[in-house]
């Protein structure tokens, strides 16, 4: 099976081809791993638009002689992260989905960066910026014994993805062993002295990851309908936020 996966929750985006022989929606488990990168593409931090992103897609189409028209499935990182990459990659998946019968599978953002983390680490905090004040996060347990096999068996996710204070955080966090990963440490790592902050080339998610993963939701067949796929925001856009103040306000 191709597989187109987009990445666009940070602040860098990308997309991945991957070739997944003897994966079946719904037929499965399937290890992510197995998936075979074919071409990966990361955009200069600022170049998220719609079109910096088909033709990201398109090129590496041309590079690898594949037919667009023979993706069969579009793996999308949905967020929580940035408002306007997130939707743009939402779009682009929904067109395609439209246009060439793909299927589409909703990657969790922090689901996919959370493998960023070193294989020996149990625990896992995913943070990223969400402006104004606050970060997004969820945490995930790695369960003993859980390093090898497919992706998704990897982490069981415990508390989030939710808005949230860096302080309140470090405080919710039972010890010192937690591995803390993405931008959002640049926002935190006041609060998050005591813990274990990724180096900075473990900040951005990978989309070849984003597409492992969504071959491993394909298999269970965890499909979302174009019609229904919405980005995970978890807080209003900011210019509806202020509207809604100003309405308190009146």
């Amino acid at each position: 099976m191709r597989i187109l996966a987009l990445e666009t929750s940070g602040t860098r985006g990308g997309i991945a081809l991957l070739e997944a022989d003897g994966l079946q929606f719904g037929g499965g488990p399937y290890d992510g791993t197995a998936a075979r990168v074919v071409d990966e593409v990361r955009l200069a931090e600022g170049l998220r638009h719609g079109r910096d992103l088909v033709l990201a897609a398109k090129e590496a189409c041309e590079r690898t002689h594949w037919n667009p028209r023979e993706i069969e499935l579009v793996a999308v990182s949905i967020g929580p992260g940035s408002f306007t990459g997130i939707r743009i990659a939402v779009v682009v998946a929904k067109f395609m989905a439209m246009d060439t019968g793909a299927k589409i599978a909703a990657v969790p953002s922090f689901r996919a960066l959370a493998e960023n983390a070193p294989a020996d680490r149990r625990r896992i905090v995913a943070i990223g910026d969400a402006k104004r004040g606050g970060l997004f996060a969820s945490l995930f347990d790695r369960p003993s014994g859980a390093a090898e096999g497919p992706l998704g068996s990897h982490f069981d996710e415990v508390f989030g993805p939710a808005l949230i204070e860096p302080a309140a955080l470090a405080a919710r966090l039972e010890s010192s062993c937690a591995f803390i990963v993405g931008s959002g440490i640049v926002k935190a790592g006041a609060a998050m002295a005591a813990f274990d902050l990724a180096s900075e080339d473990l900040w951005d998610i990978r989309p070849s990851i984003v597409g492992r993963l969504g071959a491993e939701m394909a298999a269970r067949g965890e499909l979302t309908d174009p019609l229904r796929l919405e980005p995970v925001y978890i807080r209003p856009p900011e210019a509806q936020e202020v509207w809604e103040r100003k309405e308190r306000m009146r």
